[in-house]
């Protein structure tokens, strides 16, 4: 294929792409920077394709399905999604330029037939969807900033039991940098904590799920991810007011924070939730958050498992995945170690000897995707100020 002046062309996963010159788009400090780009595509966002992929495989597990990938750009998360899951489906994109890109790389990839291109607004499209009485089986949503404007349409046209995988890239709003924006846009009351990037996936959770609700759509969250500039979120979703109201009810509180001591838990009562810090202040009380697991054991585990079979997959989301599967079973927010020891002015031990520590006394722990510096644990709050002071003293 003949090849413009002003582009190049990559290999990612399966898939073959014509793209726009990415040393056009480098900064001074060599990262591409996509917000420049005529059309978008991130490099960075391999290990977020990576996982669609390795999700859809487990969800399908070989059956045809058909998807839509919403907002396009250059098509590739589309093409990946047939190339590697086996979906038939449409990729679509408003901007002209990426409409010219997806048509291009959709012949390179052989897809004529599996694949068709759309130039369409994106809540259009899925609205339009409903009054055909096509059945989707997967959305994707993976907007530059909120996905919050397009949530309402993604779920109108999926099918009774379906799947809709959900990007953000305003985590600044999300992890509360913002809170402002968090309360107008995602309906939460929040503070700075040493967790931020849970508390994004939490906070993404409790949104979605809540806009599900008002659909008779229930969401089940069953792979979360937090890397870099983004959070990302894959759900099950299923057609009933019933079990829609049983996750709110169920799932959906609020969180309580110490800022002087890290104590954090959750609790469903707002008006009463009878909870003291260890050093007599008063927490912060925060939501509404999802309070469940953000992650499905079975699934990380068959991912992480998968990850390792399959020669597409990069070897950073190799390495995420079994970082997943590990934290997985864990629901309280990690800590963040060198916060937590300078509350109380000790040294930070290494997160992998505080992990070992709290396994040897029974506690469930692990290292966190989320954060080098973390440690996902069931254990007190108490017994890991113990295992952290221990270890601190030994240096």
């Amino acid at each position: 294929m003949a090849l413009l002046q002003h582009e190049e062309l990559i290999k990612e996963g399966l898939a073959t792409l014509v793209i726009p010159r990415l040393d056009y788009y480098r900064r001074a400090d060599g990262v591409v920077e996509p917000a420049w780009m005529p059309v978008f595509y991130n490099p960075q966002a391999v290990l977020s394709r990576d996982f669609t992929s390795m999700f859809l495989i487990y969800a399908m597990r070989g059956k045809g399905f058909f998807f839509v990938d919403a907002l396009s750009g250059t098509g590739v998360r589309g093409i990946r999604i047939a190339l590697e899951a086996g979906g038939v489906g449409i990729i679509n994109d408003v901007d002209p330029r990426a409409h010219y890109y997806m048509v291009k790389n959709t012949k390179l990839n052989g897809l004529e037939g599996r694949i068709e291109v759309y130039n369409s607004e994106a809540n259009t499209l899925l609205n339009n969807l409903v009054l055909t009485g096509m059945i989707v089986d997967y959305v994707d949503i993976d907007p530059y900033g909120s996905p919050s404007p397009h949530i309402d349409s993604a779920l109108k046209p999926l099918a009774k039991e379906a799947y809709i995988g959900i990007t953000a890239t305003d985590t600044g709003t999300l992890s509360c940098s913002y809170p402002y924006k968090a309360l107008t846009r995602y309906w939460s009351n929040c503070v700075k904590l040493d967790f931020e990037k849970e508390f994004a996936i939490r906070l993404l959770i409790s949104n979605v799920v809540l806009r599900g609700g008002a659909l008779e759509v229930a969401l089940e969250p069953l792979l979360s991810l937090a890397y870099k500039f983004y959070v990302r979120v894959f759900f099950k979703t299923t057609r009933s007011a019933k079990q829609a109201r049983r996750l709110v009810e169920e799932c959906i509180g609020y969180l309580w924070y110490c800022p002087s001591t890290l104590e954090r838990g959750f609790t469903s009562d707002v008006n009463n939730p009878d909870v003291r810090c260890s050093d007599g202040t008063k927490p912060i009380l925060m939501g509404r958050v999802w309070t469940c697991n953000i992650q499905n054991h079975e699934v990380t585990s068959y991912i992480a498992h998968l990850a390792h079979k399959l020669d597409w997959v990069s070897e950073e989301s190799k390495t995420i995945s079994s970082l997943i599967a590990l934290e997985s079973p864990i629901n309280t927010p990690y800590y963040r170690l060198d916060k937590l020891c300078s509350t109380l002015r000790l040294n930070m031990p290494s997160p992998a000897i505080v992990v070992n520590k709290l396994a040897e006394l029974g506690y469930k722990s692990s290292r966190t995707h989320m954060d080098p510096r973390g440690v996902k644990t069931d254990a007190p709050y108490d017994a890991l100020v113990e295992v952290v002071r221990e270890l601190a003293g030994r240096r």
